[in-house]
């Protein structure tokens, strides 16, 4: 049964409590005072009272209802948030001061990115406070993600759990991250040889018979080395797709015909000024140890001789430039006749004597390899890069040369490591690559950067070079360089070589370079020596260079030791044009 109160006009002397009465003076007990004061709703002016507020806006995007009570200084307040990206309920109950109780809960969820989900807990008593705060994340995923918290190794956005606790300005603090999605990319490195024996069925072969022995039968086998492997990262579906390499090599390889023809070209300029100088016989020739190309010239009069002399040529040969200074000029004569010849260097002579005046040189700073050759060419106009060889840094006051050219002191620098210059003379850059950069024992596998065949071959020649095959060699910095022992993977690093002291050995990668070096040069060698056309599908080949030659049924590959080229004009005017090339192949 309901019972109605109505009041026919305000009372003003107003105090509180308010007390009611029903038919006695008698006050009514205290709790049923409270009971009745809830249930009623009834405010006090003087302090806070029942408010009812519901704001909805489209474009403000918040609807909030809060409905507070209160009742003789206790305080009870249910707060109702609604907003368009997101939901927030707060409740907070206060109790008298001995025991202060305060639960927050908040649930925030975004239509288009979820952001987070939070949860917080603060429990006081008696200036005690525990604080739990649980926070997960998720970025520009869809809902449904998947976390395995027992795989270690997870990249990408971070999971976390943080929980404090504090007792009387005292902090304990624990944080515990757990990475989720799809790993970063990784070297993988083991020695275990499970994680690279062949998949399946493993089948062992015994070349010799064993004698008799006890059960069981004990196999031992030796360690594996450490190997690495790259990880593209990713996982069922791989976050980084593995995407075809544009860099992927393709051997130059011309095609087999029939017959060749051939119109075979020769000019030669003076670069200053474009002037022809009419050659009869030209000749250019390189090895892995020399850092220019030597070229020598046949010109066809005296007036052509002088034109040259001691300036920068431009040789073109079937389509091919080469540059060349013409230094030393000579003359011959016969009754009758007279010849007029000349010899130089490349265009990277520019860099040596008598244009370059000798230089001393000290890293007085620490410098990486790359940055120490373009200190040795600077204000030359000459560039310098590494291809196939790691960059590594060298300690100030660690390399120093004196009284040589600039190009002389960077042949000295590449040649403690076992180096060589390639040189670029239209760009007026030098490359420095490996004297082997593709080791012998990793030739049967390698992509070969010239494949030669039958057609092509105009003449064939080898011979055998006898050397002991060693497997390690030990290096040795000189002034604040380090100790290293290169051993070839897979042997037992029993039969060195000759040790190797040099100031650049600073580094790991500088020694693995050096002694791989060292270690390819040992071994014996067969020197097979070739013959063969230039054309547009067989260009030029170039000092360490792996070419692959497939002749009377055989195929091997090698590394290009020494290249030349002769291009010759007849007194009718024809003109023949040949190359040779000297190619180094393990025999193992």
């Amino acid at each position: 049964m309901a019972i109605i109160l109505r009041f026919t006009k305000p009372w003003t002397a107003i105090t509180s409590p308010i007390v009611l009465r029903f038919g006695s003076d008698t006050p009514m007990p205290q709790p049923v005072a409270q009971v009745l004061g809830i249930a009623v709703g009834l405010g006090y002016i003087a302090h806070r009272a029942i408010a009812q507020q519901i704001v909805l806006n489209h474009f403000a995007a918040v609807a909030e209802q809060r409905v507070s009570l209160a009742y003789t200084g206790e305080r009870m307040e249910v707060r109702h948030r609604l907003a368009w990206m997101g939901t927030s309920v707060s409740k907070r109950w206060t109790l008298p001061h001995q025991v202060r109780l305060r639960h927050t809960q908040k649930n925030v969820l975004r239509y288009q990115s979820p952001k987070s989900l939070q949860l917080r807990t603060a429990i006081g008593v008696d200036k005690v406070e525990r604080f739990e705060q649980r926070t997960s994340v998720w970025s520009h995923c869809y809902p449904a993600v998947s976390l395995r918290i027992n795989q270690p190794s997870y990249t990408g956005e971070q999971c976390q759990r943080l929980t404090t606790l504090r007792w009387h300005g005292d902090s304990v603090r624990r944080a515990i991250n757990v990475q989720h999605g799809y790993h970063r990319p990784r070297w993988v490195c083991s020695d275990r040889w499970l994680d690279f024996a062949p998949k399946g069925k493993v089948s062992l072969r015994f070349d010799s018979a064993k004698q008799p022995t006890l059960i069981p039968l004990v196999m031992q086998f030796e360690q594996v080395p450490m190997v690495c492997h790259w990880d593209n990262g990713g996982g069922p579906i791989n976050a980084n797709p593995t995407l075809p390499n544009l860099d992927f090599k393709i051997p130059i390889e011309p095609q087999i015909r029939r017959y060749y023809l051939m119109q075979p070209t020769l000019t030669c300029v003076r670069v200053s000024d474009n002037l022809p100088i009419v050659v009869s016989n030209v000749s250019i020739s390189q090895s892995r140890g020399q850092w220019a190309r030597a070229v020598s010239l046949e010109f066809s009069s005296r007036i052509d001789a002088e034109r040259a002399h001691n300036e920068l040529l431009q040789i073109t040969i079937n389509g091919y430039e080469f540059y060349a200074i013409a230094e030393q000029p000579s003359e011959s004569k016969v009754f009758g006749s007279a010849t007029y010849n000349s010899t130089g260097r490349s265009r990277v002579a520019e860099l040596a004597a008598p244009y370059k005046l000798p230089l001393s040189h000290t890293n007085a700073t620490a410098r990486s390899f790359a940055g120490l050759l373009g200190d040795l060419l600077q204000n030359t106009g000459w560039t310098v890069e590494l291809n196939g060889i790691p960059d590594f840094t060298i300690p100030a006051g660690a390399f120093s040369v004196g009284n040589k050219t600039p190009i002389e002191a960077v042949a000295e620098a590449v040649g403690q490591l076992g180096c060589m210059i390639l040189t670029d003379d239209a760009a007026n850059k030098l490359t420095i690559v490996p004297r082997w950069p593709t080791a012998p024992w990793a030739m049967a596998a390698a992509v070969p950067d010239l494949a030669l065949h039958d057609a092509v071959i105009t003449s064939y020649s080898d011979s055998v070079s006898r050397n002991p095959l060693c497997n390690v060699v030990w290096l040795r910095g000189e002034q604040q360089g380090i100790d290293a022992k290169v051993k070839r993977a897979g042997s037992a690093g029993n039969i060195p070589t000759a040790d190797i002291i040099a100031q650049l050995i600073v580094d790991n990668q500088a020694a693995r370079v050096a002694g791989t070096n060292a270690l390819a040069e040992t071994g014996d060698k067969l020197s097979v020596n070739l013959s063969m056309p230039v054309m547009a599908d067989l260009p030029p080949a170039t000092p360490g260079m792996l070419v692959g030659v497939s002749i009377n049924g055989e195929v091997f590959k090698g590394v290009c030791d020494s290249w030349s080229i002769r291009a010759t004009v007849s007194e009718r005017g024809d003109i023949d044009i040949e190359q040779s090339v000297t190619l180094v192949c393990p025999l193992e």
